[in-house]
């Protein structure tokens, strides 16, 4: 494999597409710059979307945009290679109010958005475009694009539609998420929920010792954080948000929580996931009895609340990110590693992370998720920030990689095995 890496690395087309990524840089910030000012909240993207395949058709690609939002082209192969899909997500974590003006503190841009996962919609562009420019034909197909849905409640929407039509005809998948020399070759699965509790609600004097939502979700919260969980595989829970009430002097009639629960494990996830429901069970139940059975503030003969009031539950799934895992010494992160390595980096080894490749590799789909070029900090923040200095060593490496993968016609065969259909 190092040998055909090696090979690839050092070919005249191959080296004229470096040249070209090289030289291309400062039109690749410029085009990353633009996308971020387009507002592309989870489950929101289409201006971003129908943006970036707009710039995609001007490098002269056909393109497709699916039933969900998806966007991307397909460069054939000779039929002799594997099918690799390359993807950066075009969603962000910012909600449409958020202002995306572009800050210079330096050498660093400050803007949401700007690297996760801004950068890796660049690149692609900057990568298709050195495609076109050396003529790099694969030996197998790639398919290369931007998909919606990563982040936050978009709940890896994208990548989902896309594996469910699609699966049996990919033989590899890439994910171009933000910056840095990481590869992440495990999914951590997550179950989220909204839990809404619902009472008769009543003044807080008078109708005090009705059943209280916000009480029964506050024992909810306790019982959840009372929770074990191991170590290894990591297991994690939290409480992110919390909502309902009206006033300081009335009782709620509704209130609710959004609920992460995350594990490296698919066993510990169901475990801790029935031990979530035991808890909103045990809270209900338990806020229910206080209040049915001691009744002491009726006054006048007038029943200040609803004798018979209960409080009720509901539950509903707002994502569902599934669990998968691969070895590290796996063909395509060896393939990834020994390209990383050619161009003189050290890769970052990540085993698990919630990002597009969960989706392939829960499915026995050799993927990854990988980063692009430059520097960043802060993402997930209004603070984030990106320092493009030498950035154009990212779609490199990652080209490098990615034909290593498909193979180059006349250069390499492929080093990423087709699988078996």
């Amino acid at each position: 494999m190092k040998t055909a890496i090696e090979t690839l690395l050092h070919s005249a087309p191959m080296q004229e597409a470096f040249r070209y990524l090289e030289s291309d840089d400062r039109h690749t910030l410029e085009q990353q710059l633009e996308l971020v000012r387009i507002s592309a909240y989870s489950n929101q993207e289409e201006a971003r979307a129908k943006q970036f395949q707009k710039m995609i058709e001007e490098i002269g690609y056909e393109t497709k945009m699916d039933e969900v939002g998806n966007v991307y082209t397909r460069i054939p192969g000779s039929g002799e290679g594997p099918t690799v899909y390359l993807s950066a997500h075009m969603d962000t974590v910012f909600p449409p109010e958020t202002p995306l003006e572009i800050q210079w503190d330096g050498n660093k841009i400050c803007v949401p958005g700007i690297a996760d996962d801004t950068r890796g919609m660049a690149e692609i562009l900057s990568m298709l475009r050195a495609i076109k420019k050396a003529d790099l034909r694969p030996v197998g197909d790639l398919i290369i694009g931007g998909d919606v849905g990563e982040e936050a409640l978009g709940n890896l929407k994208g990548v989902k539609h896309f594996f469910g039509k699609y699966a049996d005809w990919i033989d590899g998948f890439v994910s171009l998420d933000a910056v840095g020399c990481l590869i992440c070759y495990g999914g951590t699965g997550s179950h989220r929920y909204k839990v809404t509790f619902r009472g008769p609600g009543g003044h807080s004097y008078n109708a005090f010792g009705v059943v209280n939502p916000i009480h029964a979700m506050g024992r909810a919260i306790s019982y959840l954080s009372e929770i074990r969980t191991p170590k290894e595989p990591k297991t994690t829970f939290s409480v992110g948000v919390v909502d309902g009430g009206t006033s300081v002097n009335a009782i709620a009639s509704e209130c609710s929580m959004q609920v992460d629960m995350r594990a490296d494990g698919a066993a510990e996830l169901e475990e801790l996931d029935a031990k979530f429901h035991d808890c909103l069970k045990r809270a209900v139940e338990e806020e229910n009895d206080r209040w049915v059975k001691e009744r002491t503030y009726e006054q006048s003969g007038i029943v200040q609340f609803d004798r018979d009031a209960r409080i009720e539950l509901e539950i509903t799934p707002i994502g569902d990110r599934p669990v998968g895992s691969q070895p590290k010494d796996c063909e395509i992160v060896n393939i990834w590693a020994g390209a990383y390595r050619l161009m003189g980096e050290e890769p970052v080894y990540m085993p698990n992370g919630s990002t597009d490749a969960n989706v392939p590799i829960s499915l026995g789909i050799p993927a990854v998720c990988v980063c692009g070029g430059g520097k960043a900090g802060l993402n997930h923040s209004v603070k984030e920030w990106f320092d493009p200095t030498d950035a154009w060593k990212g779609p490199q490496r990652n080209l490098l990689a990615l034909f290593a993968m498909t193979g180059l016609s006349d250069v390499c065969r492929p080093c990423l095995s087709r699988r078996e259909r």
